[in-house]
């Protein structure tokens, strides 16, 4: 039998008619049963192993399976038959966790097609964002969840840039300032930015651990752009001055809760984004560190040993959690208060009042800092929410300005691509000789200058 091209046409009842030959030259005809496809499928977890014939301890220690995924189809195919086959054979189920996946759809929501060509060649997007960006964008999606997601270019790009950019340029800026080694012991640091980070560390691998643990890719995913964009846009940003000061004690600690922060971050991405996690391992390894990222343990969650350590110890993360956020907020709103005045940042202001609770010292220089105030007052009796003093003395503008000029030289730093050891020549032009004339040490010593 044949179609019209002359193409064997091998379906029943035809194929009934042949007849095979074995090995040892017996007649082989198939059965006249017709059994559905997906049972054969189903049968995967026993027939793999040839059980019940051979390799029953292994098919035993296998048996059920810990983890399967498919897409949500398979929820009336390969995983219903698997149970079915489980439970007539061996009264028990064939596996103990799925993940069920979704319909990836192109961004108007129809069903992807190479005829419409509406989607994007995956080797683009990989040439584009790589994999690390296009694993993080699918595994913190609902489609991870069994809902239908739109496909949308623009998102992997939003990925590439506030995760995988964000941690490599936090990374690179550690490489370049941490020079040595580093042995201090982070947890020991009195700064309280440190103290804070180890905080979110810890949080971060609570519900990681908590999401992986569920098999909930989403939950387990998410929190990673959140705790990244704290690391690079608070702490690292906050640190910088750190790592550039003569403080030697302080910088150790800086550079070692960095290098303990990236340790563990990289390994809490790995499942995730592979790559970009094994480029930062391998640079921070030790001798003594396994030879990848993919052969480290997953990271535990650090717990004190006593019943009363740990409560003591939840209490006071959660009290550094609390304030640093408040800080955060008092940061916001000065900055926004700053801005409707049309002062920028680097002119310091006198005073900063603010409606708010009492917090350490720690907290009030950072506050300060980052406003760039002299004074910061936090009273929760204040009528008004914010009152930034933007009244500027001589003093004050002579102090923007040298703020300024020390900016225009870092720039010119950068253009030339000067790394921080390197020595620059500066002809002061004459509208700055003045300032120079008062401040020519202190603009040095910043900026690493010879002048001219």
């Amino acid at each position: 039998p044949h179609d019209e091209d002359f193409e064997l046409d091998l379906h029943r009842p035809y194929i009934d008619e042949v007849e095979l030959i074995s090995e040892d030259g017996k007649q082989l005809k198939r059965i006249p049963e017709v059994i559905d496809g997906w049972v054969e499928s189903g049968s995967m977890p026993f027939a793999e192993y040839h059980y019940p014939f051979e390799n029953k301890k292994e098919f035993e220690s296998h048996f059920p399976g810990d983890f399967i995924a498919e897409y949500i189809g398979q929820t009336r195919t390969w995983f219903y038959y698997m149970h079915a086959m489980a439970v007539m054979l061996f009264d028990d189920t064939s596996f103990r966790n799925v993940i069920t996946t979704g319909n990836i759809l192109a961004e108007d929501g129809t069903k992807m097609s190479k005829s419409k060509g509406n989607y994007t060649d995956p080797l683009i997007n990989l040439d584009l964002f790589g994999a690390d960006a296009l694993r993080y964008y699918l595994m913190s999606s609902v489609v991870m969840q069994a809902e239908d997601v739109r496909f949308v270019n623009d998102e992997v790009r939003q990925v590439h840039n506030q995760v995988l950019n964000t941690v490599w340029n936090s990374f690179k800026f550690y490489e370049i300032y941490a020079e040595g080694e580093y042995n201090q012991e982070p947890t020991k640091s009195p700064h309280i930015l440190d103290k804070w980070i180890l905080v979110r560390l810890e949080e971060l691998k609570k519900i990681m651990t908590e999401g992986m643990d569920a098999y909930d890719t989403v939950r387990a995913t998410r929190p990673i752009k959140e705790f990244v964009s704290d690391f690079s846009t608070w702490y690292i940003r906050r640190s910088r001055e750190r790592f550039k000061g003569d403080d030697k004690n302080d910088k150790a600690f800086a550079a070692s809760t960095t290098k303990h922060v990236f340790h563990e971050l990289a390994k809490l991405m790995a499942p995730i984004m592979p790559f970009v996690a094994e480029d930062i391992y391998l640079k921070i390894r030790k001798s003594t560190d396994p030879e990848s990222v993919h052969l480290e343990n997953w990271p535990k969650v650090e717990r004190p040993f006593s019943l009363f350590s740990f409560f003591t110890s939840k209490l006071g993360d959660q009290k550094i959690t609390r304030d640093m956020e408040e800080a955060r907020r008092i940061v916001s709103l000065a900055l926004e208060a700053r801005s409707k005045a049309n002062i920028k940042v680097r002119q310091p202001l006198q005073k900063l009042e603010v409606k708010s609770k009492p917090l350490d010292e720690d907290y009030i220089e950072l506050i300060k800092d980052e406003v760039n105030v002299k004074e910061v007052v936090l009273d929760e009796n204040l009528s008004e929410e914010i009152k930034l003093d933007t009244n500027l003395t001589a003093e004050l503008m002579e102090e923007g300005r040298l703020r300024d000029t020390v900016r225009l030289i870092q720039d010119l730093r950068k253009e030339k691509g000067l790394l921080p050891q390197d020595k620059m020549t500066y002809s002061v032009p004459a509208e700055l000789k003045e300032l120079f004339a008062r401040h020519a040490e202190e603009i040095k010593k910043t900026t690493n200058i010879e002048l001219n």
